[in-house]
């Protein structure tokens, strides 16, 4: 109770310090409060990460990024914002998180031009691992993306190599350290261009004790320096090629948001939520089949 007290006060002194949207992505404050919705009009991923898996499912306890029930099109996705921002309020949150990259697939951009000329004061979301940030950035600019989320899981080759193997460039796949160092470049100069250009930028990163746990301070120490305002330290679902390895214990969890509240903002109230994610966290549905695609 100590530990996540302290965490909670660090919290609140940085919340202050620099204001961070009043987003339940972002602020633990409006976790319970702000709906948002994750449009699934991104199958396609350029890189391959040992934890995720890509499902079409209806079940609403298979979570993560990687998980919808359907892949949207475009112009079907941007009338299900539409439904939902009449339903829950202008102040909600439209956001594109998978189940792919989201910056892999053109759709992307579609869905989120379609949203912008038809909901001009929508808040707009978009999550990404950031391989493909830096070359994307005009045109996320361009479309009006308030909040960035990269997820970073290393600060060193040796270990985004091992949880991160493989990316895919110009249709070739590149392996091992050569990728992650690839990768890592691509994170750093996106995530600095993006702060430069006034987006509130998040950074993830999937906790796993026998890999990446003795990177989290650096990761989120790199994250400061570089212009994003939050941290989400998340703990690993293990399944796919890491389903054998620990997921972190709850002390685990607080020590890494202790160590990496010093400067950044932690937030703490992180539900690794699904692709097709709909309403107040917490209280989801998982609507998107409620508008046919087309």
């Amino acid at each position: 109770m100590e530990v996540m007290t302290a965490i909670r006060e660090q919290g609140d002194v940085l919340r202050h310090a620099s204001p961070i949207p009043f987003h339940p992505c972002l602020n633990d404050e409006a976790h319970g409060q702000v709906a948002r919705i994750h449009l699934p009009v991104a199958p396609r991923c350029n890189l391959a990460c040992a934890y995720c898996e890509r499902i079409l499912s209806d079940d609403p306890d298979l979570p993560g990024p990687g998980t919808a029930s359907v892949v949207m099109t475009p112009g079907a996705a941007a009338l299900r914002a539409l439904a939902f921002l009449n339903e829950y309020g202008g102040d909600s949150i439209v956001g594109i998180a998978g189940p792919g990259d989201p910056l892999a697939n053109e759709e992307t951009f579609e869905c989120l031009e379609r949203v912008r000329r038809q909901a001009p004061g929508a808040a707009l979301c978009l999550c990404t691992n950031g391989l493909a940030l830096p070359r994307s950035m005009d045109r996320l600019v361009a479309v009006g993306v308030n909040t960035l989320t990269v997820t970073v899981n290393g600060v060193t080759p040796e270990t985004v190599a091992q949880v991160q193997p493989r990316i895919l460039e110009g249709g070739i796949w590149i392996k091992e350290t050569e990728a992650a160092r690839i990768l890592i470049d691509r994170q750093r100069e996106g995530i600095a261009r993006a702060a430069e250009a006034g987006m509130v930028v998040k950074v993830n990163m999937v906790v796993i004790p026998e890999i990446n746990m003795h990177e989290a301070e650096a990761v989120s120490g790199m994250a400061a320096r570089l212009g994003a305002k939050v941290f989400n330290p998340m703990p690993l679902i293990p399944r796919n090629g890491l389903k054998h390895f620990c997921r972190p214990t709850g002390r685990d969890m607080a020590e890494v948001r202790r160590r990496c509240g010093k400067e950044l903002y932690v937030f703490t109230k992180c539900k690794q939520c699904r692709a097709d994610a709909a309403g107040i966290p917490g209280k989801e549905h998982y609507g998107c089949r409620m508008i046919k695609n087309g």
